[in-house]
């Protein structure tokens, strides 16, 4: 009896250790499920997030760009007819304002016209006098050439207007002085006496423009001019139609004060 007891205890022995080994492989292979269930849940799960967020992306709203047409060949060419005909306009304006250069203009109660033939050296009212001319009865001009004469008037003073008569050789040979009309005129408003305001004499010139007149009433009349400065002045505008020509300077605050009207 105790070697059959001896005989079971050592094949238990025996037997213990594979039973054993047994329920560890069976327990690694439970445990690789289970990591492999997780593993694989793990997947799904990213997977969904990833679609989530792909989804979202695309139910965003797009910015999207427009680009704005540009002017078609057609509006360009309309554009470009439009600035021609505005400055076909001007062009006629300003052509009409030099048809009134006729080198006629009132002064002093005296309707003027260029040239002007002068009885001795006197304009109504007004004594004149050479400048820089020693003998004015031997002085002669070549073409082209001109000199002025200073105007006096018994009613106004130096204060009060300063005006200067031009006498012109516009012909194509030499030319006694004597035998020279008057060809141009240039006033300019004085700063008065003591500041006191000055004392001028009549001047309209073509178009009514007068001492006063604005750059704006200039230019609407005339248009664009030939020339333009300032020379001392806020504006200067010059203008010339081929026989005639006339410039306004003046003030922004008091208009015109300073004119010339003179054959080219």
């Amino acid at each position: 009896m105790k070697e059959e007891a001896k005989e079971e205890i050592l094949q238990e022995t025996k037997e213990d250790p594979e039973e054993e080994a047994k329920e560890e492989a069976k327990e690694e292979t439970e445990e690789s499920k289970e990591e492999s269930k997780e593993e694989t849940k793990e997947d799904v799960k990213e997977e969904t997030e990833e679609k989530k967020d792909e989804t979202a992306e695309e139910d965003k709203p797009q910015n999207t760009v427009i680009e704005k047409p540009g002017p078609s060949d057609e509006d360009l060419s309309s554009e470009q007819e439009e600035e021609k005909e505005e400055e076909k306009e001007d062009e006629e304006d300003t052509a009409k304002g030099l048809d009134l250069l006729d080198g006629t203009m009132k002064f002093d109660g005296m309707e003027l016209q260029f040239p002007i033939e002068l009885e001795g050296m006197t304009l109504g009212s007004w004594q004149l006098e050479y400048v820089n001319v020693d003998d004015p009865d031997s002085k002669t001009l070549a073409p082209g050439e001109v000199v002025t004469a200073v105007m006096t008037g018994s009613a106004y003073s130096a204060d009060d207007v300063t005006v200067t008569a031009e006498f012109g050789n516009y012909s194509d040979s030499e030319a006694a002085l004597s035998e020279i009309p008057m060809t141009g005129i240039y006033i300019e408003k004085g700063k008065g006496k003591d500041g006191s305001e000055p004392s001028l004499p009549e001047v309209e010139m073509p178009g009514g423009l007068t001492w006063g007149s604005t750059e704006k009433e200039i230019r609407s009349l005339f248009g664009e001019a030939s020339l333009s400065g300032t020379f001392n002045k806020d504006f200067d505008c010059m203008y010339e139609n081929g026989s005639y020509m006339v410039e306004f300077g003046g003030m922004n605050d008091t208009g015109v004060d300073y004119i010339v009207y003179c054959i080219e």
